[in-house]
């Protein structure tokens, strides 16, 4: 176009300069021409890891098809929520049809990573193309789990495989006794001592070592608190899922046997019962989709219909909503072994700027205080999250509480 308004000022005005100066523009608008591409460029983008966990690095690839050499460009990765971009301005340019840009996700959840645009041009900007929008990335965020240990053995071991130690001999690690060999026996559990001495065979007697059945039942109903991802402060839902993620991942590592239920959440997969480092996966991914306060409606029977009624249920909850109180006093009124692991986070009621913040928050503790005490009234110990050694106390207690002396019947 400049070219030729260049060229018609010209012959009107008697410029021949003029055609001298629009000259390379005629040059350079035929080059481009003749070079521009004969085929439709395509781009894609491609997410290094579509499933990573809180605060982990992928990278997103962006390519063209066919990558031509004279073709210049870059890539634009669109701001989403919890995604932070590396480079922080999400723009990087493409060399020889590809770029690589950096995402790390901060919080657990399933969403977007954000939208890439490409923009192509070519030499002397004959050819342009875009920007393009692709097609949007997902990616899972799996919760990291909290660190959790417990020394104490699981309650109610009743399977066949596992490292808790039942009550009754067998085929196991724990020592019981030494004994008269009997047909069937092991040679390698000859007790050469106590047979030389004796002068007939003896042999050593283990209990043997059987799973439990643990089920955990996680409040969804409501998120409270500032949502600042991994590097921040965690929401009430965030000590919630982290707590059961380190829960389920030390227990299915002992081999035990766990069933996840979910109350206020839609859209949240069944999970059934199941053990192992696949079933832990499982596990993970079920909480990752975890959408909270989805279900207000929920009253939490659809939870714990079926439960294993010797399985140990652990109720994680901020105790903010009462129909996970509400839960715990009906298992336990069906004489199940329950624990609620309180994950109230200190730091919402840690803030004195806001005089009628903190007003509310200490009626609402108030009230929260007598359904707490309500709850140990019946039996039902509540335990505040402390990450290691949360749930030693309680567990040695139930285990010493199940093997006491009861009355029975004749």
């Amino acid at each position: 176009m400049l070219a030729a308004g260049g060229a018609v000022v010209a012959v009107v005005g008697r410029r021949p300069d003029l055609l001298v100066i629009v000259a390379p523009l005629v040059v350079a608008a035929l080059w481009g021409h003749l070079a521009r591409p004969r085929v439709d460029v395509t781009g894609e983008a491609r997410l290094g890891d579509t499933t990573m966990r809180e605060g982990a690095v992928t990278g997103v690839r962006v390519s063209i098809d066919p990558p031509l050499p004279d073709l210049h460009g870059i890539a634009l990765l669109a701001q989403a929520p919890w995604v932070e971009r590396k480079p922080s301005s999400g723009i990087v340019e493409l060399e020889q049809g590809t770029a690589t840009l950096g995402v790390r996700s901060t919080r657990w959840g399933r969403r977007r990573v954000g939208t890439v645009s490409i923009a192509l041009v070519s030499t002397w900007g004959s050819f342009r193309a875009g920007p393009v929008d692709l097609p949007d990335l997902e990616c899972a965020t799996l919760p990291v789990p909290a660190s959790f240990d417990a020394s104490a053995p699981t309650p109610h071991p009743r399977g066949i495989v596992g490292l808790n130690r039942s009550n009754r001999p067998g085929s196991g690690s724990e020592f019981n006794t030494i004994r008269r060999f009997h047909p069937g026996d092991r040679l390698r559990r000859i007790h050469w001592p106590v047979s030389m001495r004796t002068g007939a065979l003896h042999v050593t007697s283990t209990f043997t070592d059987e799973d439990a059945h643990v089920v955990l039942l996680v409040d969804c109903l409501s998120d409270v608190g500032p949502r600042e991802g991994i590097d921040g402060r965690p929401t009430s839902l965030d000590v919630t899922v982290r707590a059961a993620g380190a829960v389920s991942e030390h227990f299915l590592r002992s081999n035990d046997r766990l069933t996840l239920r979910t109350v206020g959440a839609a859209e949240v997969p069944v999970l059934g019962v199941g053990s192992g480092t696949n079933h832990l996966r499982r596990v993970l991914d079920t909480l990752a989709a975890i959408s909270p306060a989805t279900e207000r409606r929920d009253s939490g029977e659809r939870a714990i219909r079926g439960v294993d009624p010797n399985a140990l249920c652990l109720v994680l909850s901020p105790l903010i909503d009462p129909t996970m109180v509400s839960l715990a006093h009906t298992l336990a009124m069906r004489g199940m072994t329950v624990v609620v692991v309180d994950t109230f986070p200190d730091h919402l009621v840690a803030d004195p700027t806001s005089i009628y913040l903190a007003l509310a928050w200490r009626m609402r503790l108030l009230s929260r205080d007598s359904e707490v005490h309500a709850l140990r009234q019946r039996g039902v110990p509540v335990v505040p999250w402390r990450g290691p050694g949360s749930l030693d106390q309680v567990l040695r207690d139930i285990a010493r509480r199940a093997a006491a002396p009861r009355i029975a019947r004749r």
